[in-house]
C-alpha cells in the first residue's frame, strides 16, 4: 500500500473555502449566512456546514453572538512575555478591560506553598476577573499572591487596570516567568462568565512569576479563548 501524493479535499473544505471567500467581502460585525442558507447554496449537508463554521469560528473569522453568526475582529496576538494582557492589548491599539469577578482569601496549601516559596498555610489572597477586548470577553485570569508581601492590596487596587504595573509600583521587577499552556475546555461555571458555550476550544496558561531575587511573585491560571486569542513566541539562538 502506498500513499497517495495528492492528499484528498474533504467536502466541508471545499466549502469552507468558498465562505473564506464570502468572508473577504464582509466587513466585522455583518451578520454571516445561516446553515440553512449555506446548505441551500452549495448543495451539502447541515453537518457539513457545521464543520465548515467550526473551523471557521476557530480561525476567528466569525463569532456567535447568540442564535447569530457574524463577522468577528481579527484574533488579539498575545506574545509569551513577561508583561500582562492589557499591556499587549494597548500595544495593538486595541481597547483592554477587566471586569471584576470577585477577591478571595486562601490559605496555601501543599502545592501553592512550594510555587510560592511559603509556608503552607500562609495567607493568600486572590483576584479573578475577566479580560475584554473591545468590550469582547476573551478570558478569565486569576491570579494568587502571598497576602504579606502586598499589604492593603484587596483595599487599593482597581481591578480594571494592569496588576503588572501596580506590582512594579512596589519595587518588585519581575525577572523571569515559568509558563505551561495546554488546550481546555471550559466548565459550566466558566463558559457562563466568558459568555461562550462548553465546547469552545481554550488556551490554558498557568504561569510562576519570579522578582529580580528569584522570589516567586503571583501564581497565575490564564483561561483564553482559542476563537479570540493567538498566542506568539520570539526566540534567538544563543
Amino acid at each position: 500500500m502506498t500513499a497517495s501524493a495528492e492528499p484528498r479535499v474533504l467536502k466541508h473544505q471545499v466549502v469552507r473555502a468558498q465562505l473564506d471567500r464570502i468572508l473577504d467581502d464582509m466587513d466585522v460585525g455583518d451578520p454571516f449566512p445561516s446553515e440553512r442558507e449555506i446548505a441551500e447554496r452549495f448543495n451539502v449537508a447541515r453537518e457539513t456546514v457545521r464543520q465548515s463554521l467550526r473551523e471557521l469560528l476557530l480561525a476567528g473569522r466569525v463569532e456567535r453572538r447568540g442564535r447569530t453568526t457574524v463577522v468577528s475582529k481579527p484574533k488579539v496576538l498575545q506574545p509569551l512575555a513577561i508583561g500582562s494582557y492589557t499591556e499587549a492589548a494597548k500595544e495593538q491599539g486595541l481597547r483592554a478591560g477587566r471586569i471584576l469577578v470577585g477577591w478571595s482569601d486562601l490559605i496555601a496549601d501543599e502545592t501553592l506553598a512550594t510555587q510560592l516559596a511559603i509556608a503552607v498555610g500562609a495567607p493568600i489572597v486572590q483576584l479573578e476577573r475577566v479580560l475584554t477586548t473591545d468590550d469582547v470577553r476573551v478570558g478569565l485570569e486569576t491570579t494568587k499572591l502571598p497576602a504579606d508581601r502586598y499589604p492593603g492590596l484587596r483595599e487599593t487596587f482597581d481591578h480594571r487596570v494592569s496588576l503588572y504595573a501596580e506590582i512594579r509600583s512596589r519595587g518588585i521587577r519581575f525577572a523571569r516567568t515559568v509558563d505551561t499552556i495546554d488546550t481546555a475546555l471550559p466548565d459550566s461555571r466558566e463558559s457562563a462568565l466568558l459568555s461562550v458555550d462548553t465546547r469552545t476550544p481554550m488556551f490554558l496558561l498557568n504561569r510562576v512569576s519570579y522578582d529580580q531575587d528569584g522570589i516567586p511573585i503571583e501564581q497565575r491560571r490564564s483561561l483564553y479563548r482559542g476563537d479570540r486569542m493567538t498566542f506568539t513566541a520570539e526566540m534567538h539562538a544563543s
